[in-house]
């Protein structure tokens, strides 16, 4: 039977070790942040942008490793072709998109960099999503997949970008679900590209649990291991794959230090938790990166739903968003 642990983080005895409790319904053992452990020691910097090159394909490979003998192997499977696409297209256009105009006035009223006009204007959107329909490899999908598919082939390119623009605002259509997932995943290639070319020393703070490159919400957030933010904590955003950093122990949705909580399922690796706040009753996946590097927070996300599942039965709502796993 799966065990599922709460660890809460409290004031105790210097030196006090991290512990896990065994039970929800026991009282967990408290612990005492120290500064190595929620990553505030030292300088670190506020973003860290993404790199498009690397950043599908390792996703692909991840997405494959986590597929075989997995209850979700046959969706895990299938994003890793969802993924290899992606990495294809951003491999294959010659992609120069276009920054907004008003990005310096953009920047300073806190605003985020990228603006949402980009989607319809900027042909190279479109290019992405267009590529990434023909790129994706179908075979042996679910029939849904590939009727969403023809669908979307069917559908004009003013169709494609609407529902773009409505993706990139946050809105999935209950009836296109499954054609989100083709055109999300298109959007990824284009924002994250477009991400890589703003200058990561002008973007600043927007809101807790705001991209400041393109206003997305967060997949999750990662307790890296890369110099000079080691143990340091940031969010990485579902649409741009842009890191920005974050206080540890505190929601990323409300902004509260109270009542912070992280649990976990012994089925599921002790590197992936979720952080879960009393205040606003909100949660996000925690993932320690820094001691499993191979951890991806978009696929890592998907396949820990189990942990989604039962923290729903604690009563708690998700804060993040997963563009390949809207549920």
């Amino acid at each position: 039977m799966a065990r599922f642990f709460k660890r809460t983080p409290a004031p105790a005895s210097a030196g006090e070790a991290v512990s896990e409790a065994p039970r929800p319904e026991r009282r967990p053992r408290e612990i005492q942040p120290d500064p190595d452990q929620i990553g505030i020691s030292g300088s670190v910097p506020f973003v860290r942008l993404p790199d498009p090159a690397r950043l599908f394909a390792d996703r692909a490979k991840r997405f494959a490793a986590l597929a075989p003998d997995h209850p979700l192997g046959a969706y895990l499977g299938f994003m890793a072709r969802v993924a290899r696409a992606q990495a294809d297209v951003q491999a294959m256009l010659d992609l120069r998109p276009a920054l907004p105009s008003d990005l310096g006035l953009r920047l300073e009223h806190g605003m985020p960099a990228l603006a949402r006009n980009l989607v319809t204007e900027d042909s190279a959107c479109l290019a992405c999503i267009d590529g990434l329909i023909s790129a994706v490899d179908l075979g042996g999908a679910p029939a849904e997949a590939v009727a969403a598919r023809d669908q979307l082939r069917a559908a004009g390119a003013e169709d494609r970008l609407d529902l773009a623009t409505q993706i990139f605002e946050g809105a999935f259509p209950v009836e296109r679900i499954a054609e989100c997932v083709f055109v999300a995943a298109g959007l990824q290639v284009y924002l994250t590209v477009c991400a890589a070319a703003l200058d990561r020393k002008a973007l600043k703070p927007v809101a807790d649990g705001v991209c400041p490159a393109c206003g997305g919400a967060p997949t999750a957030s990662l307790i890296v291991g890369w110099t000079p933010a080691d143990k340091a904590r940031y969010l990485s955003c579902a649409q741009c794959g842009t890191l920005w950093n974050h206080v540890r122990i505190r929601c990323t949705a409300c902004g509260s230090g109270e009542g912070i909580s992280y649990y976990g399922l012994d089925e599921v690796s002790k590197d992936v938790q979720v952080e879960t706040c009393t205040a606003c009753h909100g949660y996000l996946k925690h993932l320690h990166q820094h001691r499993d590097p191979a951890l991806d927070p978009v696929a890592d996300d998907i396949a820990s739903y189990g942990l989604d599942l039962k923290i729903a039965e604690e009563g708690f709502r998700k804060a993040g968003l997963n563009l390949l796993f809207v549920s």
